[in-house]
């Protein structure tokens, strides 16, 4: 049973769905407590009936929730029937003002707020409700004090109990609803935040930094002398796309991404998409000759990767090598590795020059 209603809440997309069947099954079973509660306790008949209508109602409710799938029409009637209807008959029946139906009145009016999602709706009917509970207040403890029989002690006691652990556990467990409604929501902007970031410096198909991100992170970078500029660029690349379609295009671009992601394997260098089958690997090296090398290795292991779709196919890539010391600002740089790369496309592709 216990099961059962976990999952019937749990169920419930959203907030205000699932407080309501909070609500909903609060009320149900603590309306069932005080109708047994009142059956032995041997009360009048007629607080007796009270009870097991109020019982009933929220039953009737549960099954249109749960069977007949009419939740998204019951929030407002439960509200309305509840306070201007069950209660009243309560508390007429049962002790009034002499048993604890004021905390019940007390709970419903905390209760509109979760049920009723419309600002407008909620507060009229939190307005009506104020002046409907303060009438009845009035007219049964100053106009006519005697409708109501009083209970005995002890009844008064179990009534005043009942009632309070009721609206506790109500309470305890509509705020709790709220708070871990509130810390998921959070927690799920903080990652969307952090996915938006990622995001913004990200390329979305090669997985390297993009340009912006690339410029940012050079001109905030240490340019010490150990630092190497790579641009390079896939050859015919409009041919690989037109011969072999955008899918395997997209696959090449992301196999020589992965290459200079791999490559970049000190603290401080990195790849990035310069744009369109244009890439840029920043590394470091003690000299030229280094560098050199690094260079020639992206190159040779693009050349040598296999595609299973298209064996004996060979990617090449051309592109410029320049020294980031050796230039006044990053833009001369890239611009100067540009150059090379071009140099490099005239004079046969597949090469990198310095």
């Amino acid at each position: 049973m216990i099961k059962w209603i976990k999952d019937q809440i749990s169920s419930r997309k959203t907030l205000d769905s699932k407080m309501y069947m909070i609500v909903l099954i609060v009320g149900t079973f603590a309306n069932l407590a005080s109708f047994i509660i009142t059956c032995v306790e041997k009360l009048e008949f007629a607080a007796i009936l009270s009870t097991f209508l109020c019982f009933a109602t929220m039953a009737v409710f549960w099954y249109m929730t749960v069977a007949k799938d009419m939740e998204r029409h019951l929030h407002m009637p439960l509200m309305v029937v509840t306070i201007f209807g069950l209660l009243p008959l309560a508390w007429f029946f049962c002790g009034g003002i002499h048993s604890g139906m004021l905390l019940y009145f007390l709970g419903c009016l905390f209760l509109i707020v979760p049920c009723i999602v419309e600002a407008r709706k909620r507060v009229i009917l939190f307005a009506v409700s104020l002046i409907w509970i303060m009438a009845i207040l009035f007219i049964s403890t100053i106009v006519f004090p005697n409708l109501i029989t009083p209970l005995s002690d002890r009844e008064w006691y179990l009534d005043v109990m009942m009632a309070m652990a009721v609206c506790a556990a109500g309470i305890f467990a509509i705020t709790t609803l709220v708070v871990d409604a509130y810390e998921t929501e959070r927690k799920g902007r903080e990652q969307l935040l952090k996915e938006m970031e990622t995001l913004a410096k990200m390329d979305a198909l090669t997985g390297l930094y993009n340009r912006r991100e690339l410029f940012e992170r050079l001109e905030g970078a240490d340019a010490g002398s150990d630092v190497y500029i790579i641009m390079v660029d896939i050859d015919n690349f409009k041919k690989i796309n037109d011969t072999y379609g955008h899918l395997f295009g997209d696959k090449a671009l992301k196999s020589v991404a992965g290459v200079l992601k791999d490559n970049a394997s000190k603290d401080g260098e990195f790849a990035a998409r310069y744009g369109g089958e244009e890439f840029v690997a920043v590394i470091r090296c003690a000299n030229a000759a280094g560098a050199a090398k690094r260079a020639e290795e992206i190159r040779s292991r693009v050349f040598k990767t296999e595609y299973e779709e298209y064996p004996g196919l060979n990617i090449s890539v051309s592109g410029g090598l320049v020294h980031a010391a050796d230039h006044e600002n990053i833009t001369s740089a890239l611009s100067k590795a540009d150059e090379l790369l071009y140099k490099a496309k005239q004079s046969g592709k597949n090469r990198i020059l310095d």
